[in-house]
């Protein structure tokens, strides 16, 4: 297989490979269909499962690879390590964001939804 990857932090090794886009998109598919289901329950905290889930996944995968360059650089250096170690979770953490989004969008269509029938509760109880 060929492997024509676009890599744009060299520092760290997370990236996606092209010919893996076939397999990553529906993966993000299901995460997406299952974060609706998750926020659409009654309870709050469900939907917020799969980005705890994506965050801790993205420190785990982050967090060796800082720490094996700060102990390898100089002291100077770690500042711009750690800054691109800073701009690498932020960029693998947008899908964190849509996520977040859909848990956002999710659970206010629920607050209207559940407002609209106390309203209409309220006028049969007139």
């Amino acid at each position: 297989m060929l492997y024509s990857g676009i890599t744009i932090y060299p520092e760290f090794s997370l990236s996606i490979y092209l010919g893996d886009l076939l397999v990553v998109l529906p993966v993000f598919a299901v995460l997406v269909a299952a974060q609706i289901y998750l926020s659409r329950r009654e309870k709050w905290w469900p939907g917020l499962i799969l980005p705890a889930a994506w965050l801790l996944w993205t420190i785990i995968a982050i967090a060796p690879e800082m720490v094996q360059l700060w102990t390898e650089e100089d002291f100077f250096e770690a500042f711009y390590i750690s800054g691109t170690g800073i701009s690498v979770l932020l960029l693998e953490n947008i899908p964190n964001l849509i996520l977040l989004g859909i848990y956002a969008v999710c659970h206010r269509l629920r607050r209207r939804k559940e407002r609209r029938q106390l309203k209409k509760t309220r006028i049969d109880d007139l």
